[in-house]
């Protein structure tokens, strides 16, 4: 852990998911405890080991299917969503095996700004995932992890700030 911020976030988001999951056991079709729930777990899967944070995420996203059975249009939800499809997107090894969770991605930013349009974090999501997943350096992302490099490329690094940069 880098800073004391770290720990703070670390610390703040496993006291919302323990409280999320008591509130779960008392009222379970609470639709925004649910999205609480797996926002959590999102926020947590980044200070965890590759498969955790990917076991992790996929709670998340089971969490807010569950939410959707509830409430199919709750629209912080389906932008939760996206975020967690992007999340378990970077964390696989192949392009191939990334591919359906970025497609996802745009899917679930734009049900969210159809939801709420006026929503700004909304439309710069979707706006900001249809620019990386067309970027060329995604596929070099998928280059440098496949063979195993841990540290990003300099060069796929400085293309990815780039594209966001430019957004």
């Amino acid at each position: 852990m880098e800073s004391s911020s770290e720990l703070d976030r670390l610390l703040f988001f496993e006291q919302a998911r323990k409280i999320s999951e008591a509130t779960y056991a008392s009222n379970p079709l609470d639709a925004d405890n649910l999205t609480r729930w797996a926002g959590a777990l999102l926020e947590l899967s980044q200070f965890q080991s590759v498969p955790d944070s990917q076991k992790m995420i996929q709670d998340a996203i089971s969490k807010l299917e569950e939410a959707f059975s509830i409430n199919p249009k709750k629209h912080d939800a389906l932008w939760c969503m996206g975020n967690a499809q992007a999340s378990f997107a970077f964390l696989t090894n192949k392009e191939g095996e990334a591919k359906p969770y970025f497609e996802k991605v745009a899917q679930y930013f734009q049900q969210a700004v159809d939801e709420d349009p006026r929503n700004e974090i909304y439309l710069k999501s979707l706006e900001i995932s249809a620019k990386v997943v067309l970027s060329p350096y995604l596929n070099s992302y998928f280059f440098v992890r496949r063979y195993g490099v841990i540290e990003c490329d300099p060069l796929v690094r400085k293309g990815l700030e780039k594209t966001v940069s430019s957004l």
